[in-house]
């Protein structure tokens, strides 16, 4: 069997990646994109610095590789599939709250990387790509079947999957802006985002 198709060679090599990434997050919180360096990476995974080239080409792709790593984006796709199975409204309050709860747990490296991400256009351009386009594709997907299942309205997917991440993206600003009531309610905002998008906030109309 080739070395590329070893099982066992494959999980060593995504356990080094996982490894490096939670270094570069470490140092990226503590000493911000442009003054941590990739000697101080490696120390922090406990690798040498060359090991960090064999994984990435340079430190923007282990900031890319951070954001898709804390938004779990290698396994959305298999999740959105199997979710096909269960209660719409259910999954995404899920979904909302295991993502809304990773940013809780991980807001000083997001509070480090995503400003980078916003003032270089190479790196802005990079992120939208790998990330958010693809993400909004798998959305699309995902809510397009639901359509076709009756389980969700009719409207236009595209812009009904954008105004949804919309809302998710204006709470990371706002926590990331400091407001007290997002920061104090975090927790919360999962089940009021499912219940804005498929309740909405027009008062119950009686029969």
């Amino acid at each position: 069997m080739p070395a590329s198709e070893d099982p066992i060679r494959k999980q060593l090599a995504e356990a080094r990646r996982a490894q490096i990434i939670d270094a570069a997050a470490l140092v990226f919180a503590e000493k911000g994109f442009h003054r941590a360096t990739t000697r101080e990476i490696a120390s922090a995974a406990g690798v040498s610095e060359g090991t960090i080239y064999n994984y990435f080409d340079s430190k923007a792709d282990l900031l890319i590789g951070i954001v898709t790593r804390l938004a779990d984006m290698e396994h959305l796709g298999v999740e959105l599939e199997e979710a096909l199975q269960g209660d719409v409204k259910e999954f995404f309050a899920a979904m909302f709250r295991h993502r809304l709860g990773w940013i809780g747990q991980k807001g000083e490296t997001i509070l480090a990387v995503l400003p980078e991400m916003m003032v270089h256009p190479a790196l802005r351009e990079r992120f939208y790509q790998q990330f958010v386009s693809h993400t909004t594709r798998l959305l699309e997907h995902y809510v397009q079947a639901r359509v076709e299942m009756g389980q969700v309205r009719p409207l236009d997917v595209s812009l009904m999957v954008r105004a949804v991440q919309s809302m998710f993206i204006g709470l990371l600003m706002l926590r990331i802006l400091g407001d007290q009531e997002v920061q104090s309610r975090w927790d919360e905002m999962a089940d009021v985002l499912a219940s804005l998008v498929f309740d909405g906030i027009g008062a119950e109309r009686e029969a």
